[in-house]
């Protein structure tokens, strides 16, 4: 492992057996949600995972916060591997990795104040010191700008807007004073007007907590100003992968030409050719033979349909898997 490399991603498989096809078929059927994923993370670096919904993305969170045991392949962070541990262990990781979930409305109990929802974290990991424990929650809140703290502890989710939900929960992650922070659809549920707020909060805390954030989202214009690097998923693996400059103005899979071509432009004058791709992502139970994009690839041609492509490295920071790209 790299001294750069704080978290490293090995050959992650997740499946999910869904049972026999038929009622008269004992063959097994399983849904490869994450399917050989390699990639990683440096300290306070902010990579965007992008695809649409069903590719694995979620998943891929879940394994590495010990929610989900992996079917193969490995997690090594800060060069221990915790790809299996143990109730005890994991407990312990959670303090270094926190989640920040899609949707505010799901994720808080209605029950409780914003007081009790974010030193609820402290309580589980025994940090039970008074003084700890408020200055800690003090800094948490504020830290995710729900400033100054004290006029929102006594306060029910119910009278917070959608976007000090979110900030809530994001000050309920910063509790524990975590190094990594994984973002699921952090934004996608928040009005337009408050999700640069939330992006600008997490840039920021990349850089004033030290923080390295794993940014999932469907949208992958919604990260062209906050991302170091872009991973580009599709039915379950990394596509592409580069640093944001790379991947905006050189796309080289066609998958992320693809995403980029429906964003819009912000000069009504400047026309950009839109790729349509054809028909629905492959069930992930049945993945296609060779390349997986090859169904809806408007560039396929006849190897397509039988040679998996190995990823290419097009630079130092930058790799797709396309066999238009293999000489």
């Amino acid at each position: 492992m790299s001294a750069d490399n704080f978290l490293e991603v090995r050959g992650l498989k997740k499946d999910f057996d869904v049972g026999s096809p038929t009622l008269f078929s004992r063959a097994p059927r399983n849904l490869h949600a994450v399917d050989g994923v390699d990639f990683t993370l440096h300290r306070s670096e902010v990579i965007a995972l992008v695809g649409e919904s069903g590719c694995g993305k979620s998943t891929l969170a879940l394994l590495l916060m010990g929610l989900e045991d992996p079917t193969d392949g490995k997690v090594i962070l800060e060069g221990r591997d915790i790809t299996h541990l143990n109730d005890h262990e994991r407990k312990d990781l959670r303090r270094k990795i926190q989640m920040v979930f899609q949707d505010p409305y799901e994720s808080l109990n209605p029950t409780q104040t914003i007081e009790e929802i974010v030193t609820e974290p402290l309580a589980v990991h025994g940090i039970t010191n008074s003084a700890e424990r408020d200055d800690r929650v003090k800094k948490a809140m504020e830290d995710a700008g729900l400033k100054p703290a004290e006029i929102y502890l006594k306060r029910y989710p119910h009278e917070l807007s959608g976007g000090q939900r979110q900030r809530v929960v994001i000050a309920a992650a910063l509790v524990l004073e975590p190094e990594i922070i994984l973002a699921d659809e952090p934004v996608s549920m928040l009005d337009v007007s408050i999700r640069a707020e939330i992006i600008n909060l997490l840039a920021e805390l990349r850089i004033t907590r030290q923080i390295a954030v794993i940014f999932i989202t469907h949208d992958l214009g919604s990260v062209g100003f906050f991302a170091d690097r872009v991973a580009v998923m599709y039915l379950g693996r990394i596509v592409e992968i580069g640093t944001m400059l790379e991947v905006l103005e050189k796309p080289q899979h066609p998958y992320t030409k693809a995403l980029l071509s429906v964003i819009p432009v912000p000069n009504p004058r400047l026309r950009r050719e839109r790729i349509i791709l054809q028909g629905e992502t492959p069930n992930p139970i049945d993945i296609p033979s060779g390349c997986r994009f090859h169904p809806r690839c408007p560039v396929a041609f006849a190897a397509c349909k039988v040679s998996d492509p190995p990823m290419v490295t097009i630079s130092r920071t930058h790799q797709a898997a396309c066999l238009l790209l293999v000489k």
